[in-house]
């Protein structure tokens, strides 16, 4: 019996718009932590949104039959800290004149992104529709 308003499209524009605020959100924050005006958090945002996309939908459709898998999450690990890495040299320091920091930002990064995993997967389900047995 289907659950949830069943439909797919709208479940990954919910997915979306849930990673969108988290990673506007650490925008925010990392533009406080790197000494920045504040401003520009919503381009960042999308940004990272975008990054997440050009890199987590080939994985996801590579990977798709292990998606349930502890070494599908394993994989991600790798994946998320370059994508954060390369959110940190477009926005934050293009020179990457302070590694460790940029490292340890990207490894926090990381660990937001796997945290934000859970509401915007319930989103999805709740808008996208799901199965109950």
């Amino acid at each position: 019996m289907p659950a949830g308003v069943s439909d797919p499209v709208l479940g990954g524009i919910a997915f979306g718009s849930i990673k969108l605020a988290g990673y506007c959100f650490a925008a925010y924050m990392n533009l406080l932590r790197y000494q920045r005006s504040p401003t520009h958090w919503f381009r960042i945002g999308v940004t990272r949104t975008l990054i997440g996309l050009a890199f987590g939908y080939p994985y996801f459709n590579w990977a798709t039959s292990a998606c349930q898998s502890l070494a599908f999450m394993l994989g991600l690990i790798p994946i998320r800290i370059i994508e954060w890495l390369l959110l940190i040299v477009l926005f934050y320091d293009r020179k990457l004149k302070n590694p460790p920091q940029a490292l340890g930002v990207a490894v926090v990064g990381t660990i937001w992104s796997f945290a934000l995993d859970l509401p915007a997967t319930i989103g999805f389900f709740v808008v996208g529709g799901f199965w109950i047995c």
